[in-house]
């Protein structure tokens, strides 16, 4: 790859980078998927072959490229082959959330499928290029994006502490018929005060935090203290469950690599009882609000999660065992959590597949304190999606995988300090 065509891949994802966790905002609204993010990633499937002319690291984005894609049309065409042989079966969605409700008769190649499968090409194509060709250089601008999703976020929060109103004025996605918002306005109730969930440029504040999280930890891998400080307080803003339990699978973490006595897991903890001394009925409002009603369904929304979660598994228990093992095919229901939605989609096969892709570079990547956060980012990641966001489209899962399997091939390079069992400690 010449040096003129590297440089303008370079400058590409430096462009790329600072609108990739925006989901509610449409370049073309009439066009579902036109988001900056997705146009970006879709375009690199043609910039990276004219540009590096499949040389070098173009031709293995073109290999990643096409091996993912052939993974992904096997595992559904044999699901779709079994289906169209079985001409006994005919499932009940009756129970279940299909993606397209206006059609419940079609059982074989459903229209969503090819339309879901889209936003899936956008995100391997994301993954596969920041594989190939990530620089630590494009961090700043990562943080950029970031940092201006949670700003305006934070915008929101304040104008409607002052209005009382929605401030949101860049968002125009829409679903369905155009009367479905694609980011939800949403406010919680603690007591007499009424906040509005921080949810910034995303569908609602559990996919904020989703987006957020993994920024959050690399920020703190990264040392980039008033950065990581910022994006914790969005996170905490968002009074999400999402954010809450991420929060708490990285300390774990923190906790498994550098022990009780590690100062951010310290920071974590005293900020917490601070907190929790000071206003003690407010944050036990607060917890029961946002975490207790949830977890013990108590509200409508854990009711909402568990009837679906149960009623899709039924309906994978009762599909057909070779269904069971392949799936329904890709983008035919989608529930609240990710598990259920893998095993009836995708099947068994499906579901492990999607696993080790995750946790190939939790096992492979070296210790460095670096690959420490990208390994807990996409611990965090990972189950937050099996838990409570059955969300694959969303391009920062993608780019934190790539990041992850860029690193593999790098890393007795890049770094010289293996932080082993005896020695681990955070750096500076």
């Amino acid at each position: 790859m010449s040096v003129n065509s590297s440089t303008i891949i370079d400058k590409y994802f430096k462009l790329w980078a600072i609108v990739l966790p925006i989901t509610s905002f449409l370049v073309i609204p009439s066009i579902q998927g036109t988001t900056p993010a997705y146009i970006f990633a879709l375009l690199s499937i043609g910039v990276v072959p004219f540009l590096t002319k499949f040389k070098g690291k173009g031709i293995n984005y073109i290999r990643d490229l096409l091996f993912f894609l052939y993974i992904f049309i096997c595992i559904n065409l044999i699901g779709q082959l079994y289906l169209s042989l079985d001409v006994k079966f005919n499932p009940d969605f009756s129970t279940v959330r299909i993606i397209d409700d206006e059609d419940i008769s079609t059982i074989v190649l459903r229209k969503s499928m090819f339309t879901q499968s889209l936003y899936l090409l956008a995100a391997a194509a994301t993954f596969v290029f920041v594989k190939n060709f990530y620089k630590q250089s494009w961090d700043k601008f990562l943080f950029l994006g970031v940092c201006i999703l949670g700003i305006y976020g934070v915008y929101e929060v304040i104008y409607f502490l002052l209005f009382h109103e929605n401030g949101d004025f860049i968002s125009n996605r829409t679903f369905g018929d155009g009367t479905h918002s694609g980011s939800l306005f949403q406010t919680i109730s603690i007591g007499s005060l009424v906040l509005q969930r921080l949810k910034s440029l995303t569908g609602e504040p559990s996919m904020y935090a989703f987006t957020v999280l993994p920024f959050w930890i690399y920020s703190v891998h990264k040392k980039k203290i008033l950065i990581h400080l910022f994006l914790f307080i969005t996170l905490i803003l968002t009074t999400s469950t999402t954010a809450y339990i991420g929060i708490i699978i990285y300390t774990l973490i923190r906790i498994r690599y550098f022990g009780v006595k590690d100062k951010i897991v310290l920071f974590l903890i005293v900020i917490g009882l601070i907190v929790c001394l000071l206003n003690w009925d407010f944050i036990s409002m607060f917890v029961n609000a946002t975490i207790l009603e949830k977890l013990s369904l108590s509200n409508d929304s854990g009711i909402e999660r568990f009837m679906l979660f149960t009623n899709h598994m039924d309906f994978y228990k009762n599909l057909p065992l070779f269904t069971q093992i392949f799936g329904m095919g890709f983008g035919v229901v989608r529930s609240t959590d990710m598990f259920s939605t893998l095993l009836v989609n995708n099947g068994i096969v499906g579901f492990v597949l999607f696993t080790l892709l995750f946790f190939y570079p939790v096992f492979k990547l070296e210790n460095t304190y670096q690959n420490i956060g990208l390994k807990a980012a996409l611990i965090v990641i990972y189950f937050s999606m099996m838990i409570s966001v059955p969300e694959y489209s969303y391009l920062s899962t993608w780019l934190f995988l790539g990041m992850a399997y860029n690193m593999i091939p790098k890393r007795n390079i890049a770094y010289n300090t293996s932080y082993t069992k005896s020695n681990l400690k955070i750096p500076g």
